[in-house]
């Protein structure tokens, strides 16, 4: 499960304040009106984004997918394979066949 749509507007008001862009961009980027995303983060309307106005938002932003409660882009999952591969503390036990 993702995280819930308040902390949903968090991040996305956080990302766009962070990077400099505005949220009508946004909005625009993800095929609505202008003040579509400025609703979203400070009035709760609509309460909840989709799935894929969050995978747009996140692309657009430049964070991960999860971050937004959308699905994780093939980048991101083989970024999460090669860490976990390359991590100090991963170890392969070996078993010997019975």
């Amino acid at each position: 499960m993702g995280p819930s749509p308040d902390v949903i507007r968090q991040r996305i008001a956080a990302a766009c304040t962070e990077q400099g862009k505005s949220l009508a961009t946004l909005s625009r980027v993800l095929g609505h009106q202008e003040g579509y995303i400025a609703r979203f983060v400070r009035s709760a309307v609509p309460y909840e984004l989709s799935a894929a106005d969050r995978a747009k938002a996140a692309e657009y932003l430049g964070v991960p997918g999860p971050h937004l409660g959308a699905p994780a882009r093939p980048d991101d999952l083989r970024a999460y394979a090669e860490r976990k591969r390359y991590r100090p503390e991963y170890r392969t036990v070996l078993r010997r066949a019975t």
